[in-house]
């Protein structure tokens, strides 16, 4: 796997249409960053697909963070690629809800790590 300094975060993936329920402090304000890496399509994997062949969106408590996302484009194939945002703020019942959606193929991920901003 090029372009990361952890090759064993990309050991496993989570793939389909998919969620994940967080639990968080209310009171806090969290950075989320994902690990992505295309390695189904192209020609260094199956040989099949390049860009366009896997398009998802990602949400954040029903806020949309990665519109139309394909990792193929952006990071090429067997390359991660890590995503950041900061500033999330979970819902009324202290959690947040990040929403894997595909709009091509099956969403994908490799990693979820959250972070307290105020530490």
């Amino acid at each position: 796997m090029g372009n990361t300094a952890d090759p064993a975060i990309f050991t496993s993936e989570r793939a389909g249409n998919f969620s994940y329920a967080i639990p968080v402090d209310v009171r806090g304000k969290y950075t989320a960053n994902l690990y992505f890496a295309e390695t189904y399509f192209g020609a260094k994997a199956s040989g099949v697909g390049g860009v366009g062949s896997r398009i998802f969106d990602v949400m954040c408590n029903g806020v949309l963070l990665l519109d139309h996302f394909d990792i193929y484009k952006e990071a090429g194939e067997l390359s991660a690629v890590v995503k950041s945002f900061h500033g999330l703020r979970p819902n009324a019942q202290g959690k947040l809800i990040l929403t894997f959606e595909p709009v091509a193929n099956y969403a994908s991920v490799f990693g979820v790590e959250v972070i307290d901003e105020s530490r």
